[in-house]
């Protein structure tokens, strides 16, 4: 054993019961923690603690602080949950690595009612975006001391709010995630709890200018950025005028778009960049020059000559962008939610964000996309589900990294574009967007995906995308490795499926997968 673990809990609250629950855990598990640190517990606890087998564990138990040694792996653990009998094993590998300085996993929860099977929490790595919105690396979180006494010590971090005390932690180190079961947990609720004060003192410490929003429903709390300053953004529309029914009515699309950004947006320090295609019809640019000259935003037309190219049509209207940032748009798209702009813009006010993608809805209002999941090629998240379902840990409901988003409404930073080289000109229909977010992601830029931001996308929910086989093995090429392995995913999960569900056949693990729906989606 390479790790010496202390397992701290607060018992202030906790009844007998959930002592006994958390003991016998410790007792059966394959690699006995030196401490067990019990603070705030009573009498009738401390009759638990003494029991035969506890006191011939070899486990010392304390009811207050006591020195610990300095090379010390520390386990804040809710009391009443238990560890697994291969967690600590499964940590002590993890804090081989000396770098490794905190450490979170997955959990099992116990059925809501009987003869059904436990329910298993499978967590997705690293996103500090997602961690503002609620507590998603769980109850346990293993870190050792010397992190633990600089963040405030041990019995400060053991009766701070679990979403305090992560964001604290994680402030200072980034995590580790391991896909395995760590713990235990009788809890039947498989959503993360969030703390509105933990979130707005987070803020504060890491200077981070934004008004924050409790969903108590949900929870989740939502971090809404105040911009610094009125940045141009130039939107690039490549079109060839088609035309499209929508609600009853024919519409030139570009024309419909440009409208809908002129009409919903609040934010008006705007550009519009239309990328025609040469057999554009008379009357369909006619239509979208007009849509243009309405909207009062400084308007460029650029004309393109070759044959379709969707990424090279972006790269030119970049080239023609006098914006800090980029906003390209899909003809066929409509903006639905008014602060839209304010919303993505505030998240490009973190400079490590490149990228920022909103809800992406068909007519219908069934979702497109919200965001993408490689697994192992890459998925729109939540395709055709309603968007009144929370998802898989609320996830449907918070702002998080993904490794992804779709190219017919990002927000993206000008200067990122540039030094990535733009959209790859060898994926000319597909994949350019998924090759284009890994590219950021190479250089060390996060993609962020906003559900506070909903644009309808007119595409046909039974188009086939008609893949090329040079792009299916372009990207496979490239990057093979990433397509298997999402950062943001966790390998228990079910594959070639574009939806969080837990690789177990059955009803029960899709439901799981979409969450619940009204009244918590009821916002």
């Amino acid at each position: 054993m390479t790790a010496r673990f202390v397992v701290v809990c607060d018992a202030s609250k906790a009844n007998s019961t959930e002592v006994r629950r958390t003991a016998e855990s410790l007792l059966a598990s394959q690699v006995r923690p030196a401490q067990w640190l019990l603070l705030g517990s009573s009498i009738e606890h401390e009759r638990i603690t003494r029991m035969r087998t506890m006191r011939l564990s070899g486990i010392s138990v304390a009811r207050e602080m006591v020195p610990l040694p300095s090379d010390s792996v520390v386990v804040f653990l809710r009391t009443g949950n238990a560890l697994t009998p291969t967690a600590l094993t499964e940590l002590d590998a993890a804090f081989a690595d000396p770098s490794t300085q905190i450490v979170y996993g997955d959990s099992q929860h116990r059925a809501p009612r009987r003869f059904e099977h436990d329910a298993e929490v499978r967590r997705p790595g690293w996103s500090p975006e997602r961690l503002r919105g609620h507590n998603y690396l769980g109850t346990l979180i293993a870190v050792r001391l010397d992190l633990v006494e600089r963040v405030g010590g041990v019995k400060s971090l053991a009766i701070a709010h679990e979403h305090d005390r992560a964001l604290r932690l994680c402030e200072v180190s980034n995590p580790v995630r391991l896909p395995h079961l760590l713990y235990r947990s009788e809890d039947e609720s498989l959503q993360p709890n969030a703390s509105l004060n933990a979130v707005e003192e987070h803020c504060r410490r890491l200077a981070i200018d934004a008004t924050c929003e409790l969903d108590p429903a949900v929870p989740v709390v939502r971090v809404r950025r105040r911009l610094s300053g009125s940045p141009l953004v130039s939107a690039i529309i490549p079109t060839r005028g088609t035309r499209g029914t929508i609600g009853e009515r024919e519409v030139v699309l570009a024309a419909h778009c440009i409208d809908s950004l002129n009409t919903t947006l609040t934010y008006r320090h705007i550009e519009l960049i239309v990328v025609f295609d040469h057999d554009t019809p008379a009357d369909a640019r006619q239509a979208i020059e007009a849509s243009a000259m309405r909207s009062g935003y400084r308007s460029v037309f650029v004309d393109y000559d070759k044959p379709f190219n969707f990424a090279e049509k972006v790269n030119i209207g970049a080239a023609h962008s006098t914006g800090e940032h980029l906003l390209l748009v899909n003809d066929d798209t409509e903006v639905i939610s008014a602060g839209a702009m304010e919303t993505m813009l505030g998240l490009l006010e973190d400079d490590t964000v490149a990228m920022v993608g909103p809800m992406l809805l068909y007519e219908d209002g069934l979702i497109q996309s919200a965001g993408h999941l490689l697994n192992p090629v890459p998925y729109d998240l939540y395709r055709h589900r309603s968007p009144e379902h929370v998802g898989a840990q609320c996830m449907l409901r918070v702002q998080r990294e993904v490794s992804g988003v779709i190219a017919a409404f990002a927000l993206i930073r000008k200067s990122a574009f540039e030094q990535v080289g733009g959209l790859c000109t060898k994926f000319p229909s597909n994949y350019n967007d998924v090759d284009f977010s890994l590219k950021l992601q190479e250089v060390g830029y996060r993609v962020v995906w906003t559900p506070h931001a909903r644009v309808y996308h007119f595409e046909s929910q039974t188009r086939s995308p008609l893949l090329k086989p040079f792009e299916v093995e372009t990207i496979g090429r490239r990057w093979r490795d990433r397509l298997d392995d999402d950062p943001y995913s966790n390998p228990n999960l079910e594959r070639y499926v574009s939806i969080w569900k837990q690789n177990v056949v059955g009803q029960e693990s899709v439901s799981l997968a979409l969450g619940p729906t009204a009244p918590i989606a009821s916002k």
